[in-house]
């Protein structure tokens, strides 16, 4: 913590650790804090709206529910999250958050509005369906637009189970949707259910003031049936869609950018996947499944040598090209029909989460590299105490700032051999470019172009704080920057 301050209050330090500037949604879990206090931005002097929010229980589709709520019997602040907005927090930097006594924040203005199936805010009108529990229509007040398929066999972040031997598939039963968390930070409602082969289904759907971004976390208690498989669908309405998705290094277009006979009944996702008719597109991210299926359900394929029985449709072609009419995603997150070395039945208590955005234009016009690596990658919290002597200013600071909005940092780290740091840049959107990064608190002596083992391979022009990075579409490029520390 070189973080210099003259007094002894509480502060909360966001560190953003990607390569472009954010405003982003800040959850700190167990929070000790006390209502009512004033947050208030130490780069602007200005008070931030802030949310406690209290753990409703065991099953709550938060991470480490069931332990935070065994806990909070006897250590309270387990049950308590403080969420709030933080704005343009520089790239590869922080922003520093001062605790002060206050009376509650003023929350009559904002747009957050919740019946007992819906939501609204700034962004978006949202209305449930009380039989699945999905979302049967979003509206986007900034586009005019309708982004759910009402035609669809399914609804947006429905539960949907599917049995190996005859592909009947099966939705939700005993529905019930409540009231989650409401303030002026966020809003949310609660689905909980039961379906095939999970007891228990708690889903929890939360839009924000601030953010464009609509979150979804479902909590599934899988049990020991066999021979089933589990989605949750996305069924977007986009008509003639374009599917765009991060492969390694790589976006990819289905069809055109494989090997033809390759499989295009799913697809393994990185940080996001898009979908757009040139006019509008929406972008989903995932945490922790990434097989999406583009335009359908379509009928599993693990090899022979994996999967247990044949599962239906199995042997069928591939989807082909003109089978994919609508913008319509599965997310394919479980799958108890396995042999050889994979666990033949899948149970568990777990966590899948999502997050969708709508915007303007194709893939790169709506950004869905940020957006993706921003829901993969949330800001980082952390609280620090008292006066103290350090080199760093209380408000905020970036490290190191790059002027492509379409290159990404992805390393940035001491050599390996200890001499210099050692980036690692990039290109997202298959676009040639040359990449000027800046280091304005290190003075630049000299830069290497090295392979990704960090061996020599020629030299980049440089200046005391910037060196220039060409890269070619989809290119990786890494350097090594001997530096010398500059006082701040």
């Amino acid at each position: 913590d070189g973080i210099g301050r003259n007094d002894a209050s509480q502060r909360i330090v966001v560190f953003n650790t990607l390569s472009f500037g954010r405003t982003d949604v800040v959850r700190i879990a167990r929070t000790k804090l006390d209502e009512p206090f004033d947050l208030i931005d130490e780069a602007t002097g200005n008070k931030v709206r802030h949310q406690i929010i209290t753990l409703g229980g065991p099953q709550s589709p938060v991470p480490y529910a069931a332990y935070r709520y065994a806990r909070g019997a006897f250590e309270p602040h387990e049950l308590k999250a403080l969420v709030f907005v933080a704005e343009e927090v520089p790239s590869l930097g922080y922003k520093t958050y001062r605790i002060a006594p206050g009376a509650d924040t003023d929350s009559s203005s904002h747009s957050n509005r919740a019946g007992p199936s819906t939501l609204e805010n700034r962004f978006f009108q949202i209305a449930l369906d009380r039989k699945t529990g999905g979302i049967r229509s979003v509206y986007d007040k900034q586009l005019g637009r309708e982004l759910v398929d009402s035609t669809a066999s399914h609804t947006v972040n429905q539960f949907v189970a599917r049995w190996v031997q005859s592909g009947d598939v099966q939705g939700p039963a005993s529905v019930e949707i409540s009231q989650g968390c409401h303030g002026p930070v966020c809003t949310s409602v609660i689905v909980r259910a039961r379906g095939a082969g999970c007891p228990q289904i708690t889903q929890e759907i939360t839009i924000y003031d601030r953010v464009k971004r609509v979150d979804f976390s479902n909590r599934l208690l899988k049990d020991s049936t066999p021979l089933l498989e589990t989605y949750f669908a996305f069924p977007f309405n986009i008509d003639d869609p374009d599917f765009r998705f991060e492969g390694s290094n790589s976006v990819i277009k289905p069809f055109r950018d494989q090997f033809p006979g390759s499989n295009t009944n799913y697809y393994a996702v990185q940080h996001w996947a898009d979908v757009s008719d040139g006019k509008v597109g929406i972008t989903l991210s995932g945490v922790e499944s990434h097989l999406l299926e583009f335009g359908g359900l379509w009928p599993c394929y693990v090899s022979q040598a994996h999967h247990g029985v044949d599962p239906a449709g199995y042997g069928a072609p591939f989807v082909k090209p003109d089978e994919i009419s609508k913008g319509h995603m599965y997310a394919f997150v479980m799958n108890s029909n396995f042999r050889t070395n994979f666990q033949p039945v899948q149970q568990s208590d777990i966590l899948f989460r999502y997050s969708f955005t709508a915007h303007k234009g194709d893939w790169c016009e709506g950004q869905c590299t940020q957006f993706g690596w921003s829901v993969g990658n949330p800001l980082i919290a952390e609280t620090i105490q008292g006066r103290k002597d350090g080199p760093l200013p209380v408000g905020r600071l970036s490290f190191c700032q790059i002027d492509q909005p379409n290159v990404l940092l992805t390393a940035l780290k001491q050599a390996e051999d200890g001499n210099g740091l050692i980036l690692r840049l990039t290109e997202t959107q298959g676009q040639e470019s040359t990449a000027t990064v800046t280091l304005p608190h290190v003075v630049i002596t000299d830069v290497q172009r090295t392979n990704v083992v960090e061996e020599p391979r020629g030299e980049y022009s440089f200046t005391e704080h910037e060196l220039r990075v060409p890269l070619r579409p989809f290119g990786i490029a890494t350097c090594r920057a001997n530096i010398q520390p500059e006082v701040l």
